[in-house]
């Protein structure tokens, strides 16, 4: 095979100093390295959009080896698979294609942006290598036609040049015409005596835009679940919201105990009482709660295992945005009550190697001095912005590593906050990178996942030829930088992975956790101050009146808490919920902030009226001192400390004040409230039920009370007559007896002239003190 060389001319601009002076620097280092070149303004576009003018699509699928060696018989060859599709109006034949590529390596970072870049009728270089052509097909490639070339070339053909050589697959139509055009990069292998870079990687794990167990069992079979698959290197740090664990902490925590008892019965099943503790958070409508909390557990179980010997930053529950606190009154407040809700989050994970509790991460890795003095004042030592917020002068020849120190306007030396600076660049490849994605058509050739948008082959080229440039600018002065992904990256999973192994087996950088980064020393560069407030946003902050709900309902539901009985209940969990709603992540959703603000405010009214008096019928006194029966019904899962007060609407009864009432959970409890009957009437009493602390709960009832005071005395008085009357009849009736039986002895006792016989007659005689009469016949 003889490589082609094509001499062309190219157009050049007045070139930025400081990336020439560092390409100049990176060449002069070493020997064999190709002169710098005069380099045109840094691009803004990273994407090849302009190619798609072209009608023929190309991809590249695959490059091997990611770094060539010229002298080693494994790399020696180049070779890249590339796939083509017709995506015009008419069949193209005569179709041939190769490989182009520059004999001198980029000098500066941002060549590589204006090469990747280029129009897609721009030229491919001054002094080029081709491998030799292809047939596309072997007729004409109608339209949406597929197809796939494999292209070589010798990586001796690229010279002595290390680094990154500007490439290209062109596809020429029969007349020589250029129809189909993607660019790329050919990476070295490192030289000898080269020092690797240092990459520290840090991956979000935030909840996001949810706020309930659903949503979070949502995320962790999707998003969340992504993250962990593609952090499969421990040495992958990551930056872990609380919430991802503490959501449904207490259903989890019920679902992995152990019962006792049968599985069907729920009173001793923990996977059933689980079940009902989570039901008790989840949103309506949920068709299985089980299901919810069997994901959640399996979630919370297989991060605890990935977390094993790795860096995390424990960030504020909920990860809230520091840009919008610092602009609310209320956000001080906020903030320490979200990294109180998180501060078990060591527990939860406590087979990581390193725990950092310190560590603030604004949005965008962006923030001015009162953003920066509020995470100060919460506790924060370092912060983790981009070299976007922190630039260095336009005279540095080099990358630096990305460490600094900011002063937080404190005046004071303990406003000093050490930063980890994110290459915005390797930040922004890797965003491209883990969201790339290849379809595979029946016929073998491949489809990029979006016009314009490279594939993942051709961006971890890209980002080896970044790494490279990077090296090669100070070769014997290893540097450490940060790539932070974004909280909204959703990778695929493999793509992250591939690129991870990419970088580590160039051998042009190495990974390492965030403690080596944070342990690395400031470099003496010179950076910009940070920025005044309001300057800083690259998305919308949240809205003042946002916070202060949040902080009126978190405010609220703390009194609540206080008066609950139990360390787990309901309140808490509305509590870092409603903490969640000021996570950075709803930044730029104003829509969804206003439905979530009125979900919270729906939840905590559902709290406080779930606490009410039983409305009663009409109640009747009769004394004028009784009680009146009031009932409590409580229908949280958790024992509550209340307060009934009654206020009569007239001057007819005087109340008394009753002691704190302990109401049971699901359960009711009937006070009897002393009461003072003063005058007759009806009286409406409104009866209202508010914690220790002064917070009302429920909706105020009004009890209708008819009071006859008089009642009472009428009768006594009846009863007290009747019972003389009563006393008196008995006593009539009693005297009229005994009379009676007197009168009546008498005439008992007179003799009729009945002979009554010996004892008989005798008897009666004797017993009336009179003597017997001799018998008639006698003288």
């Amino acid at each position: 095979m003889t490589p082609t060389t094509v001499t062309t001319a190219t157009a050049t601009a007045r070139p930025r100093r400081r990336d020439v002076l560092a390409g100049l620097a990176g060449a002069a280092a070493l020997a064999g390295a190709a002169p710098a070149r005069a380099a045109e303004t840094t691009p803004t576009a990273t994407a090849t959009a302009a190619d798609d003018a072209l009608p023929l699509r190309v991809t590249v699928l695959d490059v091997t080896p990611t770094t060539y060696a010229a002298d080693d018989p494994a790399r020696s060859l180049v070779t890249v698979r590339a796939g083509v599709v017709n995506d015009g109006e008419q069949a193209l034949e005569g179709l041939r294609a190769h490989l182009v590529a520059q004999r001198s390596p980029v000098v500066a970072r941002y060549s590589l942006d204006r090469w990747e870049s280029a129009d897609a009728d721009a030229s491919l270089g001054r002094t080029t290598v081709a491998s030799d052509p292809v047939d596309v097909a072997a007729g004409p490639l109608a339209p949406g036609g597929r197809a796939e070339v494999v292209l070589i070339l010798q990586a001796a053909e690229l010279g002595t040049g290390q680094g990154a050589h500007p490439a290209a697959v062109e596809v020429l139509d029969a007349s020589g015409e250029r129809v189909g055009l993607v660019r790329t990069f050919l990476v070295s292998s490192v030289p000898e005596g080269v020092r690797t870079t240092l990459l520290t990687l840090l991956l979000p794990l935030v909840a996001g835009r949810t706020r309930e167990a659903a949503g979070l069992a949502a995320e962790v079979d999707g998003r969340l679940g992504r993250l962990l698959d593609a952090s499969s290197d421990s040495r992958t740090s990551w930056a872990v919201d609380p919430a991802v664990l503490a959501t449904v902490l207490p259903a989890v925590a019920a679902a992995g105990e152990e019962g006792a008892g049968q599985p069907d019965d729920p009173a001793t099943d923990p996977s059933a009482e689980a079940a009902g503790s989570a039901a008790a958070t989840l949103p309506a409508g949920t068709d299985d709660p089980a299901a919810v909390v069997a994901t959640l557990t399996a979630w919370r179980e297989r991060l605890a295992a990935a977390a094993q010997g790795r860096c995390l930053v424990a960030l504020p529950h909920g990860d809230p945005d520091l840009a919008s606190l610092s602009a609310a009154p209320e956000g001080a407040g906020l903030l320490t009550a979200a990294q109180a809700a998180g501060a078990d989050v060591a527990a939860a994970l406590s087979g990581a190697a390193t725990v950092l509790t310190d560590v603030a991460w604004p949005a965008d890795e962006t923030a001015d001095a009162e953003a920066l003095s509020l995470a100060a004042r919460a506790g924060a030592t370092a912060v983790v912005l981009d070299d976007e917020t922190l630039t260095t002068g336009d005279d540095l020849t080099y990358t630096p590593t990305g460490r600094a120190v900011v002063d937080t306007g404190s005046g004071t030396g303990d406003g000093a906050l050490a930063v980890l600076v994110a290459d915005s660049a390797l930040s922004a490849l890797l965003v491209r990178t883990a969201g790339a994605a290849v379809e595979e058509s029946g016929d073998g050739a491949a489809e990029e996942g979006a016009t314009g948008e490279q594939s993942p082959a051709a961006l971890v080229q890209r980002v080896l030829a970044e790494i490279a440039t990077i090296t090669l600018q100070r070769p014997s002065d290893p540097r450490s930088l940060l790539v932070a992904a974004p909280r909204t990256l959703d990778p695929r999973p493999a793509a992250v992975q591939r690129l991870v192994t990419a970088v580590e087996t160039s051998g042009w950088a190495s990974w390492q956790p965030l403690t080596d980064l944070l342990a690395t020393p400031v470099p003496d560069v010179e950076r910009s101050e940070v920025p005044v407030p309001a300057t800083t946003s690259r998305r919308a902050v949240l809205p003042v009146v946002h916070v202060a709900a949040v902080d009126a309902a978190v405010a609220t539901l703390a009194e609540l808490s206080s008066a609950l009985e139990g360390a787990a209940t309901a309140a808490g969990a509305v509590q870092r919920s409603a903490l969640m709603l000021l996570a950075a992540s709803w930044r730029g959703h104003l829509t969804d902030v206003r439905a979530g603000r009125r979900e919270l405010e729906e939840d905590v009214a559902a709290l406080l009226s779930a606490v009410h008096v039983l409305p009663g019928s009409v109640l009747n006194l009769a004394a004028t001192r009784t009680e009146l029966p009031v009932t409590v019904v409580n229908e949280l899962s958790a024992p509550v400390r209340v307060e009934l007060v009654l206020r009569p609407r007239s001057p007819r009864v005087q109340l008394t004040q009753v002691p704190v009432q302990t109401v049971p959970a699901h359960g009711q409890l009937r006070v009897g409230v002393p009461v003072r009957a003063l005058a007759n009437g009806s009286v409406v009493v409104e009866a209202r039920l508010r914690t220790p602390d002064g917070l009302q709960l429920g909706e105020a009832v009004e009890l209708d009370v008819n009071v006859r005071a008089d009642l009472e005395g009428w009768l006594t008085g009846l009863v007290g007559g009747g019972a003389a009357a009563l006393l008196a009849t008995g006593l009539v009736r009693a005297v009229r007896r005994g009379r009676r039986r007197v009168d009546a002895a008498p005439h008992a006792d007179v003799d009729d002239g009945t002979d009554h016989g010996a004892d008989g007659g005798g008897t009666a005689g004797q017993r009336d003190g009179q003597r017997p009469s001799a018998p008639t016949g006698q003288g």
